[in-house]
């Protein structure tokens, strides 16, 4: 045992060096969080509320070793979230209402990262610890319907200002393929925070008389979302 940890910081040290460059992209880095939440009212009323988020990001990163474990770098990303949400309502006696709403924004996000290599196992492999967080702005669009028992809507808007920030942390480990350049597989958590202000217009149609009815609806929301994250890439060490 005491010879494999001595093999190992010497196939660390030899691998990275002060000064060496980190140049590579996050390939994909994607997310899915599901949740679901269920009322009963003491009137006898059922509500049911359901959420559905998909993220994914990729971009390009670029760090230093400052000595031959620690890397201080910075990134870039463009990231793509989409949301679907439903929700239904019944009431005895009355017929069920409910609404669903999809959602869709991209943005480009720039931070710190930080990368600690702290284990070199043969086999060309290191393992790594990393600290990342960023800040960015985009736009999207948003659609939905909804029911009730006399009538019927379709809406439609768009994402603007949107401002968001995550941070996040995450094991890896990278895999050299040649002697300077490596690909990362890392499992992680992150946390990330959302506002952004929605236009929406909602058309409304009477299902006895056909009459339709424009409406505008429009509300600034705040979104935070905790997920488990996977994420591939590659580097190159110069």
């Amino acid at each position: 045992m005491p010879a494999l940890c001595i093999l190992c910081v010497l196939q660390s040290k030899a691998q990275f060096s002060r000064g060496t460059i980190m140049l590579g992209t996050t390939i994909g880095s994607t997310a899915y969080l599901s949740s679901t939440s269920n009322y009963n009212y003491d009137n006898g009323s059922e509500k049911s509320n359901g959420t559905n988020t998909y993220t994914f990001s990729m971009g390009p990163q670029v760090g230093v070793f400052l000595t031959p474990h620690f890397v201080l770098g910075a990134s870039l990303s463009y990231n793509l979230s989409t949301s679907h949400a439903t929700s239904t309502t019944t009431s005895p006696g009355n017929s069920p209402s409910g609404s669903t709403t999809n959602s869709s924004t991209s943005t480009v996000t720039a931070g710190p990262l930080l990368r600690y290599y702290f284990a070199g196992l043969p086999f060309k492999n290191w393992f790594y610890l990393q600290a990342n967080g960023t800040l960015g702005t985009g736009s999207g669009s948003s659609s939905g319907t909804s029911y009730n028992s006399t009538t019927t809507g379709t809406t439609s808007g768009s994402v603007t200002n949107i401002f968001t920030w995550n941070a996040g942390s995450s094991v890896g480990m990278t895999h050299f393929f040649y002697k300077h350049i490596g690909m990362d597989i890392a499992l992680g958590y992150n946390y990330s925070h959302s506002h952004n202000y929605n236009i929406n217009n909602t058309n409304t149609v009477n299902k006895t008389t056909g009459n339709m009815a424009t409406s505008a609806n429009n509300y600034s929301l705040n979104t935070g979302t905790g997920a488990v994250t996977l994420g591939v890439g590659f580097h190159w060490f110069i």
